[in-house]
């Protein structure tokens, strides 16, 4: 049986801990109930529910927590979720918490998210909480950064969907076919497999400048098919990175996109415990360069990242840049790629999930990205 680092009770232990560091007697997690592939809630995070509305975790110096959900009728969903939390359930998570705080002083206060809530939502929050709480939320990330055992399992399925998804793809793609009729066939098979939603970028062309909204254009022969597959279980994503050649590619097409392969092999093996974020994108950026594209190509509007976290929740360790210090932890989870404009062949996508072990690195895709081919 594999040995995991983190479960959701070592998750909150963890933060229970810096709260006593800080003197911090009550934190509030809100959630403003937009879970997304790349942006940080921290109140799913920990409570590992994803509310239908704005929500708020409260988590006491002592260990005791509580579980504000909006709108009222979610909390049945709740119940069978998160079972062992208590809750409360309202239309209106101000009056809600601001009678739960009257029941017993909080104490000193500090919040998560209260920024990203809706405005008018938010400037009642914080009459509530008070302009002196501490926004905690750079101390929660720090400290649960890794993913928990059920999260890596769901990565793993999300994965599998993902790249049973592309081989539809190319079994299902022809020349003629629009590019938006493709991508709802990708996204409704995805749905299909288990997928509870599903992150798509697709678009195709003969020399892209970049990863697109899918239009209403016919695929072409000659066209090269590039998509991010980033489907979600059970609220966790996970992402591949693809592209495909409607006919035979040419050789120029082949040999850059096995370039592409070797850039993020040379990312991925870099990953274990205690590296840098920056040297795995590092690494990726080296194999270029040595390939004779000077570094201008490693920065935008070439490319954008050499990859990033996974939400939904912590999005842990952030993207893959030169310029991220984070240091590699055991159980993030995050995609590697060198996705990339090249002035012989446009954009290309390529890609794989990754996850940190003791040792080193872990790929949770069943094969690793090659350039594919669909009907012409």
């Amino acid at each position: 049986m594999e040995e995991f680092l983190m479960n959701r009770t070592e998750r909150i232990e963890r933060v229970l801990r810096r709260m006593a560091a800080e003197r911090i007697d009550t934190l509030i997690a809100f959630s403003n109930a937009k879970h997304h592939l790349a942006r940080t809630n921290l109140a799913a995070h920990l409570m590992g529910y994803r509310a239908l509305g704005e929500s708020a975790l409260v988590l006491r110096g002592d260990g005791s927590q509580r579980l504000i959900v909006t709108p009222a009728y979610d909390v049945e969903r709740a119940a069978l979720r998160r079972p062992e939390l208590p809750l409360t359930a309202g239309d209106d998570l101000a009056a809600a918490l601001a009678a739960l705080l009257r029941q017993r002083s909080p104490g000193r206060m500090a919040t998560t998210g209260l920024g990203a809530m809706p405005h008018d939502l938010a400037v009642r929050l914080l009459d509530i909480v008070g302009k002196d709480a501490l926004a905690f939320d750079a101390a929660v990330n720090e400290v649960t950064a890794p993913k928990t055992d059920e999260e890596i399992a769901n990565a793993r399925k999300a994965v599998a969907i993902a790249e049973q998804t592309h081989e539809h793809m190319l079994a299902y793609a022809r020349a003629g076919m629009r590019e938006c009729d493709l991508a709802v066939e990708m996204n409704l098979y995805s749905k299909g497999l288990g997928a509870n939603d599903s992150f798509l970028m697709l678009s195709g062309g003969p020399h892209q400048q970049g990863v697109g909204a899918s239009s209403n254009r016919p695929l072409e022969r000659g066209d090269v098919i590039i998509a991010e597959s980033t489907p979600a279980y059970d609220g966790q994503f996970g992402q591949i990175c693809r592209s495909a050649s409607v006919g035979a590619p040419s050789d120029v097409l082949a040999e850059k996109y096995a370039l592409l392969v070797r850039a993020m092999a040379a990312g991925i093996k870099t990953v274990r415990p205690g590296v840098k974020v920056s040297e795995v994108a590092g690494a990726v950026d080296a194999v270029l360069i040595d390939a004779g594209y000077e570094e201008k190509y490693n920065h935008p509007p070439y490319m954008n990242r050499r990859g990033h976290g996974m939400g939904a929740g912590s999005i842990a360790p952030g993207d893959i840049a030169v310029e991220n210090q984070t240091i590699l932890e055991e159980d993030m989870v995050f995609v590697v790629h060198p996705n990339q404009y090249l002035p012989e062949t446009g954009y290309l996508l390529c890609g794989e999930p990754v996850r940190v072990t003791a040792s080193g690195y872990e790929s949770l895709s069943r094969k690793w990205a090659e350039l594919g081919v669909v009907g012409a």
